[in-house]
């Protein structure tokens, strides 16, 4: 996940190991020092006595601030996906999407950090649905997803409410291989850094993979 990017060295990545579960405290200090109304308004989350309850990649996610817990669907959240529920609650501003698609490397910081992104997401993505593109928005909706009209089949995905992506994916043939991209709202960086948002990248590509496994 944030291994697969790499920040600073590609591949090295900057919650290996022991640093993931520091870096899970550092976001909850972070959130723990907000106003949490605003934080939830911000986020588009609903505040409701202790916790914060916002949709991530189509799951109930619940944020109890008194115990330090983060649920998916009424299960205990891997901590890497804890981390990014953290930050997205405390780094999303008061800007919405503005319907404009950018690919990775149009990111504030994005660009240093395309390679590896592309590597590990988009060309998984491709490898998973260009020989079959029609199973990409039965995948998708199993998460939430709706329908877009970008190359032989694509989907919108809503991460965070503020936090849109779309998977598109064109068919190859026997003579040009198959491609993919997987493009975010232009104001994505307002309220996730490069490296989260690399992150949810890879999330929605495993997400995918898992749905596309169950869906055959």
């Amino acid at each position: 996940m944030w291994g697969a990017i790499g920040m600073g060295n590609e591949g090295a990545g900057q919650y290996d190991g022991d640093g993931y579960q520091h870096a899970l405290e550092l976001a909850w200090d972070r959130l723990l020092s907000r106003d949490l109304g605003e934080a939830a308004r911000n986020a588009m989350a609903r505040l409701e006595g202790d916790h914060l309850v916002l949709p991530f990649l189509g799951r109930e996610t619940v944020v109890d601030v008194r115990s330090r817990s983060v649920t998916l669907s009424g299960k205990n959240a891997p901590v890497a996906e804890s981390i990014l529920v953290l930050h997205y609650l405390d780094g999303a501003r008061a800007a919405r999407p503005s319907g404009e698609w950018v690919s990775f490397r149009q990111l504030r910081g994005g660009h240093a950090y395309y390679g590896a992104f592309k590597r590990r997401t988009i060309d998984g993505i491709a490898s998973l649905f260009h020989h079959r593109p029609g199973t990409l928005l039965t995948a998708a909706k199993r998460l939430g997803g709706t329908g877009l009209s970008i190359g032989d089949a694509s989907a919108r995905l809503e991460v965070f409410p503020k936090v849109p992506v779309a998977v598109a994916v064109w068919a190859g043939d026997d003579e040009i291989g198959g491609s993919a991209n997987l493009l975010f709202d232009e104001t994505a960086s307002a309220h996730l850094p490069v490296e989260d948002l690399a992150e949810a990248g890879s999330l929605v590509l495993d997400l995918l993979s898992d749905a596309a496994r169950s869906s055959s």
